[in-house]
């Protein structure tokens, strides 16, 4: 049994059609024209072996391929139509609008062309829904350092809150400045009433994750080092705030699935939910994640319950909310 449907954290950047994206970028100018498969596929995957704060760069490459409104919409649509196709009934793929404006997009234009996507894939593909979460990034070594853009981030996501994007991220290399420094955007959002999730404990320390919770998220992204921090654990425990969970994408330079803490996190009364994160970049898709960790565990209701808690953390309307509900009862039955 393989209850994957629901898909909370997916980046866009790191979830493109490989070969798409090296079209892309040999038409775009990003590589020169000589640059073979091979040698763009070994670009692309070599500094997954090099530390966190140098390998988040990869993202760089596949970003400059998606600043013009038309290839920011096909990738969105080919994403959805693959996720589609491995049986996904409801995603929300992220995407940080102030990543794509080099070539002249508003911030505003660019989060457009992502629902625009977005919209042609659920007119073709009628049962799924797709949903976008705008990220916040982090970038210097404060948040002074792009705050301007970050408020346009949340401005942009208010323009189109309920049509198309659902929610806001805070992403980056985590370890660059203290995650306080980030509350008074996210109390902008929470005053624009627009839901927040925020990467926090997979790459930097436990805290951080404390650090968010008082700061408003409504779900952790990975979460993962709350077993260093006591508080941090103590705090998702008694808030039952929702945690995003990416095996794959954790633990991809050895691919040691036993060795990752979601067998020690699903012993604590903990809400947690199963990504896929980077389809791309950790050459995986939900199914695998949660195809891995049945193999771990083999619990077909631990499985179906990391199912129900998404449908459960998912930033879509009630309604929406109520399908997704009975469509996993009909195919897993009621715990």
């Amino acid at each position: 049994m393989n209850p994957a449907r629901i898909e909370l954290h997916l980046h866009l950047d790191g979830s493109l059609n490989i070969r798409w994206a090296y079209e892309k970028s040999i038409q775009r100018g990003v590589i020169s024209r000589d640059t073979t498969f091979r040698q763009y596929y070994e670009r692309l995957f070599a500094s997954n072996a090099k530390p966190h704060s140098i390998s988040i760069t990869k993202f760089d490459l596949t970003c400059s391929i998606l600043q013009e409104a038309e290839d920011i919409e096909d990738a969105v649509y080919d994403l959805a139509r693959r996720l589609h196709e491995n049986g996904i009934w409801y995603a929300e793929i992220r995407f940080a609008s102030q990543q794509h404006t080099s070539h002249g997009l508003s911030q505003l234009d660019a989060l457009t062309a992502a629902v625009r996507g977005a919209d042609k894939a659920m007119q073709k593909f009628h049962d799924i829904r797709i949903n976008l979460i705008n990220c916040l990034m982090h970038k210097g070594d404060s948040a002074a350092f792009n705050e301007q853009e970050n408020q346009e981030a949340i401005l942009a996501a208010e323009q189109l809150y309920g049509k198309g994007v659902c929610g806001l991220d805070l992403a980056g290399y985590e370890n660059n400045c203290p995650y306080r420094e980030y509350a008074s955007l996210f109390e902008l959002a929470g005053n624009k009433g627009i839901p927040f999730t925020m990467h926090a404990g997979e790459m930097g320390i436990g805290s951080h994750i404390l650090d968010a919770l008082q700061m408003g998220a409504s779900r952790i992204g990975h979460g993962v080092n709350c077993l260093m921090d006591p508080d941090s654990l103590n705090a998702l425990i008694e808030t039952q705030t929702p945690m995003e969970i990416c095996i794959t994408s954790n633990v991809k330079r050895d691919m040691n699935y036993g060795g990752h803490q979601i067998l020690d996190l699903i012993a604590l009364p903990l809400v947690l939910t199963l990504n896929s994160d980077n389809m791309m970049f950790a050459r995986t898709d939900l199914r695998n994640e949660f195809a891995q960790l049945n193999m771990l565990v083999s619990d077909d209701r631990l499985l179906k319950k990391l199912a129900e808690n998404a449908v459960r953390a998912a930033f879509c309307d009630e309604a929406t909310r109520s399908q997704l509900y009975d469509r996993l009862a009909r195919e897993t039955g009621r715990l």
